[in-house]
């Protein structure tokens, strides 16, 4: 039940609930980007699923596509996509710059921190395990896809490749989420910068961030949304 205006000034204004409101606000309509008539998403680094369950729910009409490369959380997504009445696809593998083969680490203790780029962490607490490397553009090239397209990139550091295999599809898509790393001293994570360069020179934007990790209080990365910049100037559907 939404909240009647005078209510909800006098709670954002005269109690200092005004960033409470607008955190949820932005979280709610995805910072703009559930204004938009998205009717198709890749969903790249899907592991078990959280955020393709988030994107289904709020583009009930859109076809998702799920790209998860460990068996295990590939296994689990699966299982789920089969009940959703075909709106949701997945496929067991990695996104990269160029096809082929390669080994990934797979952190057993947190499947979200698993990845094709070697770190400390991952060869300390993971599994080298072989996975299909493919390009997005080679991926998309055998889908029905539906304007307006969304993608969202969680590939733990492999972003950049993704992107470099995926700049056709990216030239028609409306939007990108990617996670961006504030600070990172192995430095085998893109920064915003480079994310802002790559991507602003295939037509879009940096909008905002749709929530922050935090340690101790201090932010250590977010989820980066960039919208192109024509979608930007439209009215809300």
């Amino acid at each position: 039940m939404p909240i009647p205006k005078p209510l909800k000034k006098f709670l954002r204004l005269r109690l200092g609930l005004k960033p409470v409101f607008d955190y949820v606000e932005s979280r709610h309509r995805l910072i703009g980007v559930r204004d938009l008539p998205i009717r198709t998403v890749f969903d790249i680094g899907g592991n078990v699923g959280k955020m393709a369950r988030l994107y289904r729910r709020t583009f009930p009409a859109a076809q998702i596509y799920s790209v998860e490369p460990v068996p295990a959380c590939h296994e689990q997504l699966a299982r789920w996509a089969t009940t959703q009445g075909g709106k949701v696809k997945t496929f067991n593998l990695a996104l990269g710059a160029a096809p082929g083969e390669t080994h990934m680490w797979w952190n057993q203790e947190h499947s979200g921190g698993s990845s094709l780029v070697p770190s400390r962490f991952h060869t300390k607490d993971g599994a080298k395990i072989p996975v299909k490397v493919e390009t997005l553009d080679r991926l998309a090239a055998g889908l029905e896809l539906r304007d307006e397209i969304l993608v969202k990139i969680d590939t733990e550091g492999y972003d950049l490749e993704v992107i470099h295999g995926g700049k056709e599809l990216l030239r028609r898509a409306t939007v990108v989420i990617v996670e961006v790393i504030f600070e990172n001293d192995l430095g085998e994570k893109p920064h915003l910068g480079q994310f802002t360069q790559e991507l602003g020179e295939l037509g879009y934007l940096f909008r905002g961030f749709l929530g922050f990790g935090y340690v101790e209080g201090v932010p250590m990365g977010g989820d980066a949304v960039f919208i192109k910049r024509e979608s930007l100037r439209r009215p809300p559907q």
